[in-house]
């Protein structure tokens, strides 16, 4: 009878378990939050992205006196944390006004992990890119940007998952996607495709034959004087 009684105690304790598990999770576990973009923020709090595109803007600082296509501008009392920014098919040709344009229309610029400049007339890239920690996602295909040392300006951005750069003038160029591989070791996929193990081995391989290219020419060169 003892036996019987103890493992009866037993059934009705898993039984507890099994249908009350819910309960012990959230006990478990704080409300989950934006830890990768801000903590301060709870996913409830996320608003649509903010949707510039189509606006015949020639400046980013155009958008201050326009509504968006989509989302919601900033407005005093709006709380939620916006985290993508879209400024395609515009006629925009410079970025240096993005972080106070930014500043005024998002609650949190540190928040924003997407960035969308695709189908403008951008030739340079800014520093100030560099101004968003949190920024995963940039497109730019579609622009006028010529030389590949405008890539370099994208290195700070440790977290830059996704980026595009076809339709550029600079897609063109010799050794291309491997020199953006290259410089840019944290991308997991560039023009729509992913970057796969084959790519970093090209990319280190061109970086390789780089270096081997310039020491020949300095010693051409050293040969010449």
């Amino acid at each position: 009878r003892i036996q019987i009684l103890f493992e009866h105690i037993l059934l009705k304790a898993y039984l507890f378990v099994r249908n009350n598990s819910w309960i012990m999770m959230a006990a478990s576990y704080p409300a989950l939050k934006l830890d990768k973009i801000s903590s301060n923020y709870k996913l409830s709090n996320v608003g649509p992205p903010i949707d510039f595109s189509f606006g015949n803007l020639t400046t980013l600082g155009d958008c201050l006196e326009e509504e968006p296509r989509k989302g919601t501008k900033l407005k005093e009392g709006y709380k939620e944390v916006v985290t993508a920014v879209r400024f395609n098919n515009n006629s925009i040709s410079e970025l240096n006004d993005l972080v106070p344009t930014i500043q005024t229309i998002v609650v949190d610029m540190n928040a924003v992990s997407w960035l969308d400049f695709s189908f403008n007339d951008i030739i340079n890239l800014h520093g100030c890119l560099a101004e968003f920690p949190n920024l995963s996602t940039l497109y730019l295909h579609g622009n006028h940007i010529v030389s590949l040392n405008e890539v370099k300006k994208l290195v700070p951005l440790v977290k830059l998952k996704i980026l595009t750069l076809h339709g550029n003038p600079l897609e063109s160029l010799e050794g291309y996607r491997e020199y953006i591989v290259g410089t840019l070791p944290s991308l997991k996929q560039l023009d729509f495709s992913a970057v796969t193990k084959q790519d970093r081995m090209n990319a280190s391989n061109w970086e390789k034959l780089c270096g081997k290219r310039m020491v020949m020419s300095k010693k051409a060169k050293k040969g010449r004087e």
